[in-house]
């Protein structure tokens, strides 16, 4: 391999590992945020990270059949929204951008 190759690889790896460290992040701020009735929203609240050689990507959220409604409320309904992922993510812009740049080691 090529030192060229070695470098690429080691890019690919410390985004590999930037995306999951973004991931678990945002998943621990979406579980504080979430609303607590029974519990079973928060404790559903998972990550899951996949990759190929170009692209990483992040994976946040529930399978939870009522998590939307919680999120973005039901107006039809009276139920107002009680956003907690989107919030995760948009309250902690700064904080991610820094574990980027670190994971990144852009100076």
């Amino acid at each position: 391999m090529s030192r060229f190759q070695e470098e690429i690889q080691k890019m690919k790896e410390r985004r590999e590992k930037t995306i999951k460290q973004i991931a678990v992040f945002v998943e621990a701020e979406a579980k504080l945020r979430a609303p607590v009735d029974t519990g079973h929203l928060r404790r559903s609240i998972t990550h899951e990270t996949q990759s190929d050689e170009n692209v990483s990507k992040a994976y946040i959220g529930t399978n939870v059949e009522y998590a939307p409604y919680v999120e973005f409320g039901v107006a039809s309904k009276n139920i107002k929204p009680q956003p907690y992922l989107r919030p995760a993510i948009e309250e902690n812009k700064d904080k991610i951008k820094d574990i980027i740049e670190k994971g990144m080691n852009v100076q």
